[in-house]
């Protein structure tokens, strides 16, 4: 059951994340064209500052979902709905909060950029993009924490994919009308929101003992506020970038924030990708960790970890051969700012490798609930990355603030590695550490093999989106058949049993 779970939350992650990859590439797009590089870069300055305020929510998803695994495994009905009790009235608690703090921000964000955008679009802009996060505090984010931790994540993901693309068709009409920004992304925000009536049916439907205003239970969400700093941590290592670049470098900071969100839609769309097969699986880790399977735990974890480094090395290699080509076709015709920067074709992929290298890692650590016990790790990390980033953004700007992720990175990634090792899934320290030099140097080789008998195809890729995804099919071609190769040849029973196990869900009924 778990692995028909999974299936269906990975293929519906992995349509989100395609469906979501084609607006975040049409969208900025046209807005570069429509209305030029300062608007884009309020846009995703405006995106990052929100992004703060949603620490409201104070952890109480992620604690609350670690709380349900035990009485969803158990079929504990009155627990569950104590739980969600408690939820709701957090959440309420918190939506007002961040109602208050929207406020402020729309009547203080345009003095930082005064000069590049107009003050009356700013401020709307900002109440726009603070409509779908109030729609999850006031109704949708209890019912999105059972259907996670119900391993039921595919209803709130089909639901936000037909939302997204509502959204993409109603933006692009506008922005061919001649529209404003402002018209645009209200109509496409409200348009979006409607996706909460369907989480709302299927939830009607499938849970019927659901009943949110029996006596609330908050004993199981203790960890939330442990929950609240890693949530604190995350967003000053994932979220920095932007606002430092804003509030450091001044006049013509608009324009740098709109280059660093280029490169930044790609990562973010290749991270998206890879962390779905995570998102997805968290959940069934969870219910394994609370019914002490701890062999079953193992097995399944060495197939996850073994199946996902291979998927990761393969969307980053491809991201680090076919970028330069990418952003110099995407950026046609947009002179008001240089696009086509090496040192960022460089670090972006080399950034969203270390950082997804964690995934298995911080998977595991969230399904156990591991909140408390590495509360230290996580602030060094923070710690890293505002000190090395906040020294550097003057003289280097984007490059200075990349540095700095760089080496948060660096620390964290291998601390989550050895953590997990220690103290939850024992052992696989080695393990870990072999797969990652076999899948480097298969991704090194396949890069020098793109490199060396395709220039020519990466080089007339940027003439056309369609010779460019030929590149890209014949990168993403010769990656998997070397990775497949060096994996198979290096743990071949691993192989074995990882196609066994896929199968046996594919044919599963």
């Amino acid at each position: 059951m778990r692995g028909r779970q999974a299936l269906k939350n990975i293929l519906a992650n992995l349509l989100l994340q395609l469906v979501t990859a084609a607006s975040g590439f049409l969208l900025p797009r046209f807005y570069l064209l429509a209305y030029g590089s300062s608007m884009n870069g309020m846009i995703s300055s405006v995106s990052q500052f929100m992004s703060y305020l949603m620490l409201v929510e104070a952890g109480v998803g992620s604690a609350c979902a670690v709380a349900l695994y035990g009485p969803l495994s158990r079929h504990d009905e009155g627990e569950v709905n104590a739980i969600l009790a408690a939820s709701r009235q957090f959440y309420h608690r918190s939506g007002c909060l961040y109602l208050f703090l929207v406020l402020a921000l729309a009547a203080g964000y345009p003095f930082l950029v005064a000069d590049q955008a107009p003050a009356d679009v700013t401020r709307a802009i900002v109440l726009i993009l603070s409509c779908s996060n109030l729609v999850d505090y006031f109704f949708l984010g209890r019912y999105r924490i059972l259907l996670n931790a119900d391993q039921r994540g595919y209803v709130i993901t089909l639901a936000q994919c037909l939302g997204t693309v509502a959204n993409l068709a109603l933006s692009l009409f506008l922005i061919r009308q001649g529209r404003g920004i402002v018209l645009v992304r209200g109509a496409a925000t409200a348009v979006y929101t409607l996706r909460s009536l369907l989480v709302f049916a299927y939830i009607r439907r499938h849970y019927p003992y659901l009943d949110l205003k029996v006596e609330p239970d908050k004993a199981p969400l203790k960890q939330k506020w442990a929950v609240l700093f890693h949530q604190v941590v995350n967003i000053v290592v994932n979220n920095t970038d932007l606002v430092l670049l804003t509030l450091f470098l001044q006049t013509g900071s608009l324009l740098e924030v709109s280059v660093y969100s280029v490169y930044n839609m790609v990562a973010y769309h290749i991270s998206s990708i890879v962390s779905s097969f995570s998102a997805s699986l968290s959940s069934g880790f969870g219910q394994l960790f609370a019914t002490n399977k701890e062999e079953t735990l193992k097995k399944a974890f060495d197939t996850y970890e073994y199946l996902y480094d291979m998927v990761l090395f393969l969307c980053y290699t491809c991201m680090a051969g076919l970028l330069a080509s990418f952003i110099q076709l995407y950026t046609r015709g947009v002179q008001d700012v240089r696009y086509l920067r090496p040192e960022l074709v460089l670090l972006f992929p080399l950034i969203g490798l270390l950082q997804n290298i964690r995934i298995p890692g911080l998977t595991m650590i969230c399904a156990a609930g591991h909140y408390e016990e590495t509360k230290g790790r996580a602030a060094l990390e923070a710690v890293i990355n505002l000190a090395v980033s906040i020294v550097l953004v003057r003289p280097l700007g984007i490059v200075g603030v990349l540095l700095g992720t760089l080496a948060s990175y660096g620390y964290r990634t291998f601390d989550v590695l050895l953590y997990n090792s220690r103290y939850l899934v024992k052992g696989g320290w080695s393990r870990s550490l072999k797969r990652l030099l076999q899948n480097g140097l298969a991704g090194a080789l396949s890069l020098a093999l793109w490199h060396r008998c395709l220039q020519g195809a990466a080089d007339r890729a940027g003439y056309g989106y369609g010779s460019w995804l030929a590149g890209a099919v014949l990168c993403g071609c010769i990656s998997m058949g070397i990775l497949t190769a060096v994996n198979a040849a290096a743990e071949p029973a691993q192989m074995r049993a990882a196609l066994a196990r896929v199968g046996q869900i594919l044919c599963k009924r």
